[in-house]
């Protein structure tokens, strides 16, 4: 899936972008134009998350549902779970966040970009300063 054309989006990324009309949307955009979006299967967990919690009426589960599809999401296989492994052991090793149960969410997205030599655009900092990251913005 390697490719110049695509970019993993963060969970809180995706959801400034699907949202729109806002400052955090208009920072991010200029990076997923004309590439496509890829989303782990963590995101979209946590995407369906908030709008369980949330108390999403129909309306706005339908509008999540159409703003997931137009991704491509990536799910859990035996390669990531191998590449989580090994990412979350190194981590554990440098001492870095994604290294701590608090942050496995964080760390099958780390493992997502990693397998698939993507780009991460994120705001989040518990990804920073990972070797094998590459991190936008």
């Amino acid at each position: 899936m390697a490719s110049v054309d695509a970019i993993l989006v963060d969970t809180n990324v995706f959801i400034y972008l699907m949202r729109g009309a806002s400052d955090k949307a208009s920072e991010y955009a200029p990076f997923v134009n004309g590439k496509r979006i890829v989303l782990s299967f963590v995101t979209v967990a946590e995407l369906w998350r908030g709008a369980i919690t949330q108390n999403y009426g129909d309306a706005k589960r339908k509008r999540l549902a159409a703003d997931i599809d137009v991704a491509i999401v990536v799910p859990p296989d035996e390669a990531l779970s191998r590449m989580w492994g090994e990412l979350t052991a190194r981590a554990r090793t440098l001492g870095h966040a994604l290294g701590q149960k608090a942050q496995n969410h964080d760390a099958w997205i780390a493992a997502t970009a990693e397998l698939y030599e993507l780009p991460l655009l994120t705001e989040d900092s518990d990804f920073s300063g990972f070797p094998s990251l590459t991190l936008l913005p």
